[in-house]
């Protein structure tokens, strides 16, 4: 459970540089040619599939903490990331769904 809690951690930071990298982008795109296209290096498209698939796997992680916790057997991850994990859980419902 320590390897997947940092796992969705990881997938989390890739999700809120991916949320910079957007507004970096679309602010270029005002700036620039108009339909320009721009090829996105290898960590950077990295980091947006993560970013992108960070909702999934934070919210398989939250319900994984919902059952350890309902079957009081939480005890190997620390608090403080599961906390983390659930507020950016929300950010991401409301980032990608409203």
């Amino acid at each position: 459970m320590k390897i997947f809690s940092r796992i969705a951690f990881i997938c989390n930071i890739s999700f809120l540089v991916f949320i910079v990298l957007a507004y970096i982008e679309l602010g270029s795109k005002k700036k620039g040619v108009p339909g320009a296209i721009r090829p996105l290096p290898f960590i950077t498209g990295l980091l947006v599939i993560l970013g992108q698939l960070a909702i999934f796997i934070n919210l398989a992680f939250c319900l994984i903490c919902l059952a350890m916790l309902l079957s009081k057997r939480m005890k190997t991850v620390p608090q403080w990331l599961v906390i983390v994990n659930f507020i950016l859980l929300l950010v991401q419902v409301y980032y990608f769904f409203i």
